[in-house]
């Protein structure tokens, strides 16, 4: 354990965790916008800064990728660091004066208005990295990288065309701060050519990425509920039978033995189509059926065959 204060008060945390980590774990609040539990310390937003004494000086660092220290001593309400964030949300609000979070760091902040030297533009990327990093560190996709730089660096899809390796999860929608990930599941959609129109059925389009891919139907009731390749990336990734996915979690519904009942007959276990039952044999005469859930698709079939109706 690291024995380090913050804001004067002494905490106790375990080796190797940030200070931003630190201080959430104590209920301190340290602004920031591009950090999540999800991804690796990243520091790009530059809103996390804290004031750190250390060997009798002070320095300003990002608290989400610096790591505690024994007797480190951090601040993070000093006039240094409030100043700091407040040119760092100026240079937001010049870039990103109509996103709604950058309002409210603004107005957290007693900030009006940018300075008139930093210009105005009407963007809503910040540039904080969540969507890249979700997509490559979590899904592994690698559909998005950063392209360009300077003043013209942007999120991109490659060479600005179809993500061909987008999977749809839509994981860069979710994360983004600031909305500009637009994400639409359209319930029903059609190809059309001068011949006329063939409908394709639900499909979960990216616009950012130019991306449609199919929505997966539930055999059960029917609803679209996530896209096919997400499906199928996590097939290959758990080794999940493809059959797996034919229903969706809201109909999800793995069956139940009833011991008492069972005779062990063995019958759902023959006709399971994809092996999920198996007899628990107790000795002598004394078997039950016993379903593995992490290989069952959830698809009852065990129970129609079950004479004794102990499954349910």
């Amino acid at each position: 354990m690291v024995t380090l204060k913050i804001n004067d008060k002494k905490i106790k945390v375990k080796e190797g965790t940030t200070i931003l980590e630190a201080a959430r774990e104590y209920g301190i609040q340290i602004p920031t916008l591009c950090s999540n539990e999800a991804l690796k310390p990243y520091g790009a937003c530059r809103l996390c800064i804290v004031e750190i004494s250390k060997d009798g000086r002070k320095t300003i660092e990002t608290s989400c990728t610096y790591p505690v220290e024994q007797g480190l001593e951090v601040k993070t309400d000093t006039p240094r660091v409030i100043e700091g964030r407040k040119m760092v949300i100026e240079l937001y609000l010049a870039r990103c004066p109509n996103v709604k979070k950058i309002r409210q760091l603004a107005d957290e902040y007693g900030i009006a208005e940018s300075s008139l030297q930093m210009g105005k533009d009407n963007d809503y990327c910040i540039l904080c990295g969540l969507c890249v990093r979700a997509c490559n560190e979590v899904v592994k996709a690698g559909a998005i990288q950063f392209a360009g730089s300077g003043i013209n660096k942007i999120v991109d899809s490659p060479f600005h065309k179809t993500a061909e390796d987008c999977i749809a999860c839509g994981s860069c929608a979710f994360i983004c701060p600031t909305g500009i990930i637009k994400k639409n599941d359209l319930p029903a959609t059609s190809a059309c050519t001068p011949e006329g129109c063939t409908p394709t059925g639900a499909q979960r389009e990216i616009l950012n990425w130019q991306v449609e891919h199919k929505l997966k139907e539930c055999s059960k009731c029917g609803n679209p509920y996530a896209p096919e390749p997400h499906l199928l990336k996590i097939i290959r990734q758990y080794n999940f039978l493809p059959e797996f996915f034919n229903i969706c979690p809201s109909c999800r519904q793995y069956p139940v033995v009833d011991e008492e009942k069972c005779l062990g007959c063995g019958g759902c276990m023959e006709n399971c189509p994809i092996g999920a039952l198996e007899l628990d044999d107790r000795g002598g005469y004394d078997k039950k059926a016993h379903v593995f859930n992490e290989n069952c698709t959830a698809c009852h079939t065990c129970e129609q065959y079950c004479p004794m109706k102990a499954i349910s």
